[in-house]
């Protein structure tokens, strides 16, 4: 059995690998939704993972219990619309490598969680 708290750190190193790769591969030139320049993507990413980070390892962070909650769904819709985002493009689509994993993971907290109820 997997400790529950284990799993918004996993979550949140890959998303940081998530960000680097999106980084990497251009994702702000080719996302549906909209376009941004790299500044402007770099500043979100940065801004977004030192936000989550705060929430995974502070421990009194403000409605911490619901943010982690709100942090796992957000990164398993994150990891779904890069592999539905795939199935319409038919090729490889930014952050397409490590988008599986947020599933996966969410996956594993969804079992696990089940077990406390």
């Amino acid at each position: 059995m997997i400790n529950v708290e284990i799993i918004p750190i996993a979550m949140l190193l890959v998303q940081i690998l998530h960000s680097v790769e999106e980084l990497s591969t251009g994702f702000h030139k080719k996302w549906y939704f909209t376009k941004l320049s790299f500044k402007t993507f770099l500043i979100f990413e940065i801004i977004h993972n030192l936000f989550w980070s705060l929430v995974v390892f502070i421990k009194d962070f403000p409605y911490r219990s619901e943010l982690l909650l709100f942090f796992i769904a957000l990164m398993f819709a994150n990891g779904v619309q890069h592999i539905v985002w795939f199935g319409f493009k038919k090729k490889y689509v930014p952050g397409l490598i490590t988008a599986p994993i947020h599933i996966v993971l969410f996956f594993i907290f969804y079992f696990q969680f089940l077990r406390f109820i």
